[in-house]
């Protein structure tokens, strides 16, 4: 009887994927896209492209044989792609069989959906896997995702991901955000349980070659003593649960939920609190009956080199997973404040204020205009502060003469118009939505916070509201969204009001009683995200990731840039920024403030800042005014050449030369290693010498290539492959200044 049981619950489970029908082995034995093939066998399916092949068993579900076509092949009997590790049983790969599956044709390549069964009785109910794997042209690289359902509610402890076999030695790579406060050789939290992840973006940890490693991370790589690389990352956050694993020559990604306790947003810095040994006692998921559960996404990849390594996942990231955003220019309105009609964290912009910065910030180049804290009337409800919608208190007049920021835009035109959002967060005396949907709050961490905000309303980030949303404020616990729910809000600002760019600010993940714990909050948020990407792919969508734990790395990184670090850090402090999390975290995404605070003023050239900036997702800052005229119009010549080489220089950067918190020498290559194309940036801090050889990684080789120098495009000169891997030398005669080259393919009769 229980088997029979089990059979009809497996058959119930399958259908819950709503698969298409089986596609067999007889039917048709092979699938093709351009250079991407699928084979299938009684026994096996493989999948594989014109760099690497892999074979995965129909019983006894597991890679069976991996082959990168430039350098080695590898096979196993008995190993498991994934497990799943319940608190009453662990699974393995092993432990299924392919039931049935469909292979789809994708923009790229294909993508086989393999739906797996337990190949034998369980303690607990039946349950399957949907597997889909994802190959793409022209990159050496695999995208699995991964859902399980069971028939009834079952508690997940931890999971595999992705695991597969390579003898080498492995590297371990961990990203934090928390630029608010971290820095390098920042020692901690406080008040810490468990490892602290002290230090600032990225924490690297090694073995040796065939030795075991076990850390925090995102990224896990493997180096043959032939110097090929098997590589992973998981598209998750920092949390504690997100590790890395390398025991008995398989390489692993880990999700471990136990590891977790709770999340401190943005009072990281001061307590920490995470599972010190990782015992079998924290956190789990509980699965809901007949409900896909998705785990995250993950990418393998192989390469030739480290270099190759950062540039496999850099296309894919690039051409498969990141929907374009508008790579612009940016203004952001924080800055622009005096206290003058604000109390607290809302800044001074007012329609006549906007006027006045709108034509400066033209000069200057700027592409997009954000308005920051103080548009909105009250958080909760997201109108403009104008006429019929004003700021409970009554301070101060309203803001702006309208309320769909008709005015606002016709002063800013051309710039696109963009806004700052506390998204998940109200103000429990001001939002109206708040007081019609309480069950909306977040209980009960949203009871200490709004009467914290009651008591001091006009105090800090108090001015916009502390209160805190639950999961079912997103969309009001529907599809379409609401009306006043979050995701509604969004929409109408974007269908009726022309926003083209959001700041999602204050983003914190807790447990929410009867809408979802830590972990379903952040899943309904970027479920949102996605929704609103697919449908305004013209918007762009960014977080501010200067506290811990939002969304970076990955959750954000493949979805739109950030705001990564507040206040005018120096010329060095920024260049570490992107020096420090490249070639893994694209440069392009890394929000930083150019022309920041008055370092023209102190040892720095306008020419060095800009040069400075030209990698990172360009945000000014401050407020506009004050700054001379002198300074807008050297600048601007450099704003203009981003606009004319965007393409080259928000590429894979790698960092080249030293840390720039070393104040020597320093250089950053933007680059496309399949075309030769990109820029080489040289920086001359304080290095007693002014001249440096620099070589370039990842030259294709059997090239020549033109180099031009920015601002003003003068050609430099024509060099071959050879010279540039070699090395350019450069000449700087004074300390802290810049040289920018842009790097095209020659093409004969042509400069």
């Amino acid at each position: 009887m229980r088997r029979t049981a089990l059979a009809l619950t497996a058959v119930l489970l399958a259908g819950s994927f709503a698969s298409a029908p089986a596609v067999g082995a007889a039917e048709e034995p092979t699938y093709s896209h351009g250079s991407v093939y699928v084979n299938v066998t009684d026994d096996s399916i493989t999948m594989g492209n014109d760099a690497i092949e892999r074979t995965w068993a129909r019983s006894g579900f597991g890679t069976t044989d991996l082959t990168n076509k430039t350098s080695w092949s590898s096979g196993c009997s008995g190993c498991s792609d994934f497990t799943l590790d319940f608190v009453t049983e662990s699974f393995e790969s092993r432990d299924f069989d392919v039931q049935s599956f469909t292979v789809d044709d994708i923009a790229d390549g294909l993508r086989v959906n393999f739906i797996l069964a337990p190949s034998g009785l369980s303690t607990v109910d039946a349950l399957n896997v949907r597997r889909s794997i994802e190959m793409y042209e022209g990159i050496s690289g695999f995208r699995t995702d991964t859902s399980i359902i069971a028939a009834s509610s079952l508690p997940l402890r931890s999971y595999t991901l992705e695991r597969l076999g390579r003898s080498g030695a492995p590297t371990i790579h961990a990203f934090r955000a928390g630029a608010d406060w971290r820095e390098e050789g920042w020692n901690g939290a406080q008040v810490a349980i468990g490892d602290k992840h002290a230090g600032d973006w990225r924490e690297t940890k090694t073995a040796p070659a065939g030795a075991d490693l076990s850390a925090p991370g995102e990224w896990i790589s493997v180096e043959s003593h032939f110097g090929d690389r098997l590589f992973m990352v998981m598209e998750r956050n920092d949390f504690p649960s997100s590790r890395a694993l390398y025991e008995n020559h398989q390489a692993s990604l880990v999700v471990d939920h136990t590891r977790d306790i709770i999340s401190a947003g943005p009072f990281e810095s001061d307590v920490h609190a995470e599972n010190p040994q990782g015992e079998k006692a924290g956190r789990v998921r509980l699965l809901k009956p007949l409900e896909p559960f998705a785990l995250e996404t993950a990418f393998t990849g192989f390469a030739d080199s480290a270099a190759d390594e950062a540039w496999q996942f850099h296309k894919y990231l690039v051409d498969e997973r990141l929907d374009p955003y508008a790579k612009d220019i940016t203004f952001n309105s924080n800055g622009t404040d005096g206290g003058v009609i604000s109390t607290g964290a809302k800044d001074d912009m007012d329609y006549d204020t906007v006027v006045a910065v709108a034509q400066r910030a033209k000069d200057l180049g700027i592409e997009t205009f954000i308005l920051d804290d103080g548009w909105q009337a009250n958080s909760g409800d997201w109108w403009p502060d104008c006429p019929g919608h004003v700021d409970y208190r009554n301070l101060y007049p309203a803001r702006f003469p309208d309320c769909d920021f008709t005015a606002v835009r016709e002063a800013i035109a051309p710039m696109k118009l963009g806004l700052w959002m506390n998204p998940m967060h109200l103000n429990p005396q001001g939002s109206q939505t708040f007081k019609d949907h309480p069950e909306w709050g977040c209980e009960p961490i949203n009871a200490p916070l709004t009467a914290y905000n009651v008591a001091d309303p006009n105090g800090g980030s108090n001015e916009a509201g502390l209160g805190m949303w639950g999961p079912d404020a997103i969309t009001g616990g529907t599809l379409p969204a609401a009306e006043h729910s979050v995701e509604w809000w969004i929409r109408n600002a974007i269908e009726n009001w022309e926003v083209k760019y959001f700041k999602y600010d204050f983003l914190a993940w807790a447990d929410c009683a009867g809408q979802g714990d830590l972990y379903e909050y952040k899943e309904a948020f970027t479920a949102m995200l996605d929704r609103l990407i697919a449908d305004y792919p013209d918007v762009t969508f960014s977080i501010d990731e200067t506290n811990d734990y939002r969304l970076f790395p990955f959750e954000s990184v493949s979805r739109g840039p950030s705001w990564f670090q507040n206040g005018s850090p120096t010329a060095s402090q920024l260049l570490h920024n992107i020096w420090n999390l490249s070639p893994y975290i694209p440069s392009f995404y890394i929000g930083q403030h150019f022309l920041g605070g008055s370092q023209w003023r102190n040892g720095y050239s306008v020419d060095t800042l800009m040069a400075v900036a030209l990698t990172s997702h360009m945000t000014f800052f401050s407020d506009l005014r004050p700054y001379p005229q002198w300074v807008i119009d050297e600048a601007a010549p450099w704003t203009a050449f981003y606009k004319a080489n965007r393409e080259a220089l928000t590429q894979l950067v790698y960092p080249l030369l030293s840390d720039p918190t070393e104040d020597k020498w320093t250089a950053l290559q933007s680059w496309n290693p399949d075309e030769g194309f990109g820029a080489l940036l040289a920086f001359r801090q304080n290095d007693s010498d002014g001249t440096k050889t620099i070589a370039l990684e990842n030259v294709p080789a059997g090239m020549t290539f033109d180099l031009f120098e920015g601002p003003g495009g003068g050609l430099v000169g024509t060099y071959t492959s050879q010279q540039l891997s070699d090395g350019l030398t450069i000449t700087l005669p004074q300390v802290n200044t810049a040289k920018v080259l842009i790097i095209r393919p020659h093409v004969a009769g042509q400069v």
